[in-house]
């Protein structure tokens, strides 16, 4: 078995640069998903919901990541 403690993953990366463009394509997906439900209003919100928040935590991951270069 191999020693996993200090493996770094790509994808559990804390760059926020990267996690906001992860969050950036988090939100496109639930815009897609709200667009497609647009006849469920229930499905509608949900979606439009997730939306909001996965462009939020986006923006404020690229807010860090602009403070830390200065």
């Amino acid at each position: 078995m191999y020693n996993t403690a200090f493996y770094r993953d790509m994808y559990m990366s804390n760059d926020p640069n990267q996690l906001a463009g992860q969050n950036f394509v988090k939100a496109e997906h639930f815009e897609r998903m709200k667009m497609a439900n647009a006849n469920n209003p229930v499905l509608f919100f949900q979606f439009a919901e997730q939306e909001y928040y996965h462009k939020a935590l986006a923006h404020r991951y690229q807010g860090i990541a602009h403070a830390a270069e200065r």
